[in-house]
Order: C-alpha cells, then sequence, then structure tokens
C-alpha cells in the first residue's frame, strides 16, 4: 500500500508539512491500495486491494473503488478454541 503525506504536493513548496495517516487496530489494507493524508481507518476495518481512500473508513467498514467507498460493515467472530 502506498500512504501519502502531503495534501498540496508541489517540486517545491515552503509550507510543506506532514499530515499523518490513522490506521487503528486490527485494520486490514489490501495490495496497492492509497490511503490519502489525513484519513483514519477505522478498527477492524478493511480496504480492498487498489482502493484510492480519500475519505474516513468507520470501524468494522469495508471499503473498496476508486475513490473508495463503504460497501457495508463487517464483523469479528471469534471462535472459542475446541
Amino acid at each position: 500500500m502506498t500512504f501519502t503525506n502531503d495534501l498540496y504536493p508541489r517540486a517545491y513548496n515552503n509550507n510543506w508539512r506532514i499530515i499523518p495517516a490513522i490506521v487503528k487496530k486490527g485494520a486490514s489494507i489490501g495490495a496497492n491500495a492509497t490511503i490519502l493524508c489525513g484519513v483514519t481507518i477505522g478498527r477492524y476495518a478493511m480496504v480492498g486491494a487498489g482502493a484510492v481512500v480519500i475519505e474516513n473508513v468507520p470501524d468494522f467498514g469495508l471499503v473498496y473503488g476508486n475513490p473508495a467507498r463503504l460497501q457495508e460493515e463487517i464483523c469479528i467472530q471469534y471462535d472459542s478454541p475446541p
């Protein structure tokens, strides 16, 4: 995946500053996804391969596409050991 770090990239800019993206616990990001700076990927959210994420992804959200759109909410089920 790729994280961007500048909202207005230019070859030369005196006002350049890093804007982080936040990935919360348990989130999964697919191959070749691009995450724009300032975006938060919620807890246990999933980002599909090749997605371009330009908005925050809610907890347990599944997003994919260009631009990435919320498709559904997913849940985590833990099976108890036998």
